[in-house]
């Protein structure tokens, strides 16, 4: 088990900006945060979590190394970040797994992931196990010979939607989409909707009340640097719009939330000079004509504000992420109205000697439930963590 120290965490603290050039000071605020909870055991590697959230408590799903492979694994937490039952390897193969997406249909479990096997082919995935871990099903997003990677899954109803990037050759990728019925069969053929770029390492996606998904990716797509790009795409048609200008500086990782008829964005961004958080929060409709005149920069510190989600709970929208201006990365967390106005300050909801990374983040009660993993950075090795030693953990914001 992981040392509590290294899982302590302050009371809220919030990062204030000052003056251009000023160091950066935090303030400790009076709304207090819950203690982190150690929901993985793995002794080794813990990494690159997913939460999900059910009408009887939240799955969080992660890749972890302890048995000598990268294998996803989950496990079931109650609102408060208490394990309500084992974790649950769903891999077992000889190739890697990474980067697990979840989500919940009823009581099971629904996990997108990618696979990398030994000659470095990449395969995106997707499949479904009971609470216990049962597996009903699970095969590949494509039956494309080159690579596919980063998929996601949502669940509509009592239909997956699930998108992915797909090779098309040497640098060149695209964005796929398909719909499956519950026991994972096609419900239509897979889809080519956007271009990628090679660059282009994560897809993010919402659902609207119609039932149009909307997935967003950055891509240097016909512009001088990563930009950020839209496309609202249902079983009959797609539409796609790029978000920001080409201004030559570097958007990167954007998540996307809906509300009705409003929509709130985020994203880092290097048109400051340094990589720092944004967020957009508008009607919906607003994104098409793009997102630069309406944007509000939420971070100002010295060091890089990376791995930014959002969730949207009544009226706040919620903002978590991490900073490393103190030479670490930590986790923040901020409270916005629906048209992006701070509520409160932004609070640091840790201060340890481990770097804790990029948080996952969905509405619980009146708050938020977060996770994230708490890495040894003397440990980690520069291909995903593995090698290292890291644990996930739960923290409950109100």
């Amino acid at each position: 088990m992981m040392p509590s120290h290294l899982l302590r965490t302050v009371a809220a603290c919030a990062l204030v900006a000052v003056g251009s050039g000023a160091r950066q000071v935090l303030h400790a605020q009076s709304t207090p945060v819950s203690e982190a909870i150690q929901i993985s055991q793995s002794g080794r590697g813990a990494y690159e979590v997913s939460l999900a959230a059910g009408e009887s408590g939240l799955v969080a799903a992660w890749y972890d190394t302890r048995n000598g492979n990268a294998e996803i694994y989950a496990r079931a937490v109650d609102i408060r970040g208490r394990p309500t039952g084992p974790e649950l390897r769903l891999t077992d193969n000889p190739e890697r797994s990474y980067e697990a997406d979840v989500e919940l249909l009823g009581d099971d479990i629904v996990v997108a992931w990618y696979d990398r096997a030994a000659t470095g082919r990449l395969r995106a995935r997707v499949g479904r196990w009971t609470a216990d871990g049962t597996r009903r099903w699970a095969h590949p997003l494509s039956e494309h010979e080159g690579s596919t990677r980063n998929p996601l899954v949502l669940v509509m109803g009592e239909t997956l939607f699930c998108a992915w990037l797909q090779e098309e050759g040497p640098g060149r990728w695209a964005v796929w989409v398909g719909w499956l019925d519950p026991s994972g069969q096609r419900v239509t053929a897979p889809q080519r909707v956007a271009t990628a770029g090679d660059r282009t390492w994560n897809l993010n996606a919402t659902l609207d009340d119609d039932g149009w998904a909307w997935v967003v990716f950055d891509a240097a797509v016909d512009t001088r640097r990563e930009e950020l790009f839209l496309v609202r795409v249902s079983r009959d048609g797609r539409h796609v719009v790029r978000l920001t200008e080409d201004d030559g500086f570097a958007s990167k990782y954007p998540d996307l939330v809906l509300a009705g008829e409003t929509a709130a964005l985020t994203w880092f961004d290097e048109r400051d000079g340094n990589e720092e958080i944004y967020l957009f929060a508008a009607a919906s409709d607003q994104l098409a004509a793009g997102i630069d005149a309406g944007l509000h920069r939420v971070t100002h510190s010295s060091g890089e504000s990376v791995g930014a989600y959002l969730g949207w709970n009544g009226q706040q929208v919620g903002l978590a992420w991490s900073d490393d201006h103190d030479g670490q990365g930590e986790i923040y967390f901020q409270a916005f109205e629906p048209d992006g106005s701070p509520l409160a300050a932004p609070r640091r909801l840790t201060d340890n000697t481990t770097a804790s990374r990029i948080p996952a983040i969905e509405p619980i009660g009146d708050g938020f439930a977060l996770v994230w993993n708490e890495d040894v950075i003397a440990e980690r090795s520069l291909s995903h963590g593995t090698g290292g030693r890291s644990e996930i953990v739960f923290l409950r914001v109100e």
